[in-house]
């Protein structure tokens, strides 16, 4: 019954760590469904695999994990589909009714991914219409994560009528466009897909556009004026601007800050973009903007700086999908990477990078993936390098590593918070790790050595490790350009 529906769904392929009983058979009723599986080393990994890979590819992401200490396991990959607005199925099995005096491994699972889900159904006999309902669910709007608890014997789920979103105005909408003649474009998450749409509409103008990162590369790059998160760097733009025009624009995606840009602000629905008609008058082209705004990122320091993402982009084919890793790095690798990229924005979980760049290069085999992570972030998920390799994907994944966890030790030292060293990990030979499991391998401290070395991966067919040694001097100066002096606070009402 779960096969079923995910083949039907247009699904392709399950990530996870299976364990005993009924999970292999989902793994095995897949496989006959031409339903592919990737063993995953662990089950956030898999569930991450499984949200990149369905974000490349356009169809619902699967992942599986056992009962118990699996199903906990996941949670956090499952909670990075859901805030990230990725349609995923995540499939666990349940302690059988009839076993229900068993305590080892016991856990609620319905409960347990009560806060990070978009729906939880039991899938018991005759669960077919339950199975079907939930992988539609989790593609209704907005886009989340949705459970199949399986079990043996207990009565299905009766599905709950799917959600209605509410409505824009369009009246509204078009009639403050027509008014408006600086007009200043934000596309959000809700936006993906939409790139013909957006192009049309700024077509042959000077018309700014800021994408958060869940929307990165969306946008002609010729009217991408940055980014946009609820920091500091984007309120140039949308100051200067006279109206704000957000389309698919979704709170999640805001850092917990004070919204600054004084401008007023409408949502418009992706739908409304063909019959949408803004007003440009911006004397100055975006790229104009996006320059000025790059050029404040990152002072000069003695060695490798975080701007290797710059570098790494010139040794890459245009257009080439970078995935990207919470941390201080983050700050520096959206902005310059050019084009798309995919990160956790709503979560903002480390360990992301290397499991999304697996799950993006198997949607799409034939394109190159850069995986730009922090020692940190990689840390979280070392092992899954041998399933890079072992599946000989297209990935070069870069590690700039400076041996901290630089973003918390930047606010370390502001607030005094934490003892010396609390932040701070003793050395770990990435290039090493990476020959280990079969990969190709380069340790750089310098920018020529890493063109060499990038020039290198980019000819390979299969994946490349490089690790390279970055000097977080910078990093200070990055945080207070992006990010400014932040509170917590409300993000801007709808």
């Amino acid at each position: 019954m779960v096969a079923d529906a995910l083949a039907a769904a247009g699904t392709r392929t399950l990530f996870g760590v299976p364990g005993g009983g009924a999970n292999l058979d989902v793994i095995g009723a897949c496989a006959d469904r031409a339903v592919g599986f990737v063993l995953a080393h662990g089950e956030t990994s898999g569930a991450i695999m499984a949200t990149a890979f369905a974000e490349r590819s356009g169809t619902v992401g699967a992942c599986i994990a056992t009962r118990g200490p699996g199903a906990a396991s996941m949670v956090n990959g499952v909670a990075n589909a859901q805030l990230d607005r990725i349609a995923l199925v995540a499939i666990t099995e349940a302690i059988a009714d009839a076993d229900r005096h068993v305590t080892h491994q016991r856990i609620d699972h319905r409960a347990l991914y009560a806060p990070v889900t978009k729906g939880r159904l039991t899938i018991g006999p005759g669960g077919a219409h339950a199975a079907r309902a939930g992988v539609a669910l989790a593609t209704a709007p907005a886009p989340g994560a949705v459970l199949l608890d399986c079990s043996a014997d207990a009565r299905s789920t009766t599905p709950p009528p799917v959600p209605v979103p509410p409505l824009v105005d369009p009246g509204v909408v078009l009639a403050a466009a027509a008014r408006s003649r600086r007009p200043v474009l934000v596309v959000g998450v809700g936006a993906r897909g939409e790139h013909e749409a957006i192009g049309r509409l700024v077509a042959g103008t000077r018309i700014p556009v800021l994408e958060t990162y869940a929307a990165k590369g969306v946008a002609p790059a010729a009217n991408v004026a940055g980014l946009v998160t609820g920091g500091t760097l984007e309120l140039d733009v949308l100051n200067a601007a006279d109206l704000i025009v957000a389309v698919g624009f979704d709170p999640v995606e805001l850092i917990p800050a004070p919204w600054r840009a004084g401008t007023p602000l409408v949502h418009a629905a992706p739908t409304m973009l063909d019959v949408l008609a803004l007003h440009d008058a911006w004397e100055e082209a975006p790229a104009d903007a996006l320059d000025r705004a790059l050029a404040r990122l990152v002072a000069p320091v003695s060695g490798l700086d975080p701007r290797v993402v710059v570098l790494a982009a010139a040794a890459t084919h245009a257009g080439a999908l970078a995935t990207v890793d919470a941390g201080a790095h983050m700050l520096v690798a959206m902005p310059f990477w050019p084009g798309r990229a995919l990160t956790s924005s709503g979560l903002a979980t480390m360990g992301f990078a290397l499991p999304a760049a697996i799950g993006a290069a198997l949607a799409r085999p034939a394109e190159r993936v850069v995986c730009l992570t922090g020692d940190g972030g990689l840390g979280m998920c070392l092992a899954e390098l041998e399933t890079l390799a072992r599946l000989a994907l297209p990935v070069t994944v870069i590690v700039l590593d400076d041996g901290a966890l630089s973003l918390i030790e930047i606010k370390q030292r502001a607030t005094g918070h934490g003892g010396a060293g609390a932040v701070r990990y003793g050395e770990i030979d990435f290039a090493a790790v990476g020959r280990a499991v079969g990969m190709q391998a380069w340790d750089v401290a310098d920018a020529p050595s890493l063109r060499a070395a990038l020039a290198a991966a980019s000819g390979l067919s299969g994946p490349a490790l490089v690790r390279a040694r970055v000097d977080p001097a910078g990093y200070p100066a990055v945080l207070a350009a992006t990010r400014g002096r932040q509170r917590s606070s409300l993000p801007p009402a709808g």
